[in-house]
């Protein structure tokens, strides 16, 4: 694909799954994702996830409840329709990087404790996890500051 764009949707979701499973997710898991970002109507059902990225319906169930489970998506009903539909929380992306700054902020407390633990042991060199620390700490202050600057910027 060169700088032109997509030729089609199943391209993007074919590249922003592919992205997903670098990040260590399974590959479905950005296929769900990516269809759901570029779909029309923004609700699809089971069916419609089978059909459109050729996925089997245990994957579907499998993948949508882990989604569900991880506040990225949400489940829908449309008024005189028995299907369920889903579609992506709104926020949901937002809300997922403050979980990783929490996570990074997790990590700073543990190594900090960490550090304390080490620099009574004089056998044990601090250095590794003094590098560990400051990584978590410059990380989580970083996308603190990403995440604000994001909220003032585009949610005016």
């Amino acid at each position: 694909m060169g700088s032109e764009g997509y030729s089609s949707k199943t391209e993007f979701v074919d590249d922003f799954s592919l992205k997903i499973e670098e990040l260590g997710h399974p590959r479905i898991y950005g296929q769900i994702l990516g269809w759901l970002l570029i779909c029309d109507p923004p609700h699809q059902s089971f069916t419609d996830l089978m059909e459109n990225l050729d996925i089997s319906k245990a994957s579907v169930s499998n993948t949508t409840r882990i989604l569900i489970e991880r506040g990225l998506i949400k489940k829908i009903r449309i008024k005189g329709e028995r299907q369920i539909y889903f579609q992506l929380k709104e926020g949901s992306l937002m809300e997922f990087m403050e979980k990783q700054m929490q996570l990074t902020l997790d990590l700073e407390k543990i190594t900090k404790k960490g550090l304390r633990l080490v620099e009574q042991d004089e056998t044990t060199d601090s250095e590794r996890l003094k590098k560990a620390n400051d990584f978590h700490r410059f990380l989580a202050e970083q996308t603190e500051d990403l995440i604000k600057k994001y909220k003032e910027s585009y949610n005016n």
